[in-house]
């Protein structure tokens, strides 16, 4: 296990790269600052328990499988992030907005087999590895009005070599809550001119139930596919009105947009960004809270469902200076 947190804090170092060829360590990475992370390798075992004439209920163990598992938080970087993305919705279309400035739609693939990632991590002078075939198993985006939006992450991955890439950090942009809106509409013509929903704190969680794929005659999985593209989120707001209660007691869907925008990049005219695009929401709880004292809030959790008419859950599109993700495709 190599516990890059609680072993050396600060001198922890990880970075992100799309792979070229599955299972083949990614020739790029973007590294990522301000993070903790836990990172295992780990085994399974079978007990052999055929003892004979004594009390002791086994000779033994054996390892039968091995892989890695790894959690990682974040704030919510928009050039690193780009990787995440390519790996959870599993396609991206890149198109130049201005010279230095590109725009990414990410959307998801109709496929069990998602872009695989490289993860490095390096553990000051005591540990640094490469674990390949890498994939986000659950991530989740968190915000509110006390701090940066976070990310935390997931990821299974096939194994982990020796590497010695050298950490190097480009400027990157991270976001605080001011710089979020959130949007609900009837359509997604609609979402432009929708009044911003006052939140106080907000999340989006992704879930593509990862299956590991093991065969005779080795201790690795061969392959790592994804299950399903589960989004869902949660927001607390005033309650104000029972637009959204009232929501939670039928069928009926809305468009959302959470759009995440920071300041203008230097040097040019336009703003770094993250929009979030769901196609059809629909509550899935709610309840109020507040006692006499207290201002009276109401929490909202919703899910965001494939719509068939626009042929899609969900779109992401970001805006930022990295020129591409895909290693396969160039602008």
């Amino acid at each position: 296990m190599i516990n890059i947190k609680s072993m050396i804090g600060r001198e922890l170092e990880v970075g992100l790269g799309a792979e070229e060829t599955r299972g083949t360590k990614s020739t790029t990475a973007k590294w990522v600052k301000n993070i903790s992370a836990n990172i295992f390798e780990k085994a399974e075992h079978a007990t052999d328990e055929a003892t004979r004439g004594v009390f002791e209920d086994s000779d033994g163990k054996r390892v039968i499988k091995k892989h890695v598992e790894g959690d990682v938080e974040m704030p919510l970087y928009a050039n690193s992030f780009g990787f995440l993305a390519f790996n959870l919705y599993g396609s991206v279309n890149t198109s130049l907005v201005e010279t230095g400035v590109y725009d990414h739609a990410f959307e998801i693939e109709q496929s069990s087999l998602a872009p695989s990632l490289t993860v490095f991590a390096k553990d000051g002078s005591v540990a640094q590895k490469a674990f390949k075939n890498a994939h986000v198993n659950t991530l989740e985006l968190s915000a509110d009005m006390d701090g940066y939006v976070n990310v935390s992450v997931n990821f299974l991955a096939k194994e982990g070599e020796a590497d010695t890439s050298n950490p190097s950090y480009d400027s990157d942009v991270n976001f605080i809550g001011k710089e979020i809106t959130v949007k609900v509409a009837d359509t997604e013509e609609g979402l432009s001119s929708a009044t911003p929903v006052c939140v106080s704190d907000l999340s989006i969680s992704f879930d593509k139930g990862l299956i590991e794929k093991y065969c005779l005659g080795s201790f690795n999985p061969n392959e790592i596919y994804m299950s399903k593209a589960s989004i869902e989120g949660s927001f607390t707001k005033k309650y104000e009105d029972d637009t959204f209660k009232a929501l939670r007691e039928n069928d009926n869907a809305k468009y959302m947009e959470i759009k995440i925008e920071g300041e203008t990049i230097e040097g040019k005219s336009e703003k770094t960004s993250l929009t979030f695009t769901f196609y059809k929401i629909q509550i899935t709880d709610w309840d109020r809270s507040g006692g006499n004292d207290d201002l009276v809030e109401e929490n909202v959790e919703f899910k965001a469902f494939y719509n068939a008419t626009d042929n899609k859950a969900s779109k992401l599109v970001i805006r930022n200076t990295t020129d591409e993700y895909d290693p396969d495709t160039s602008v």
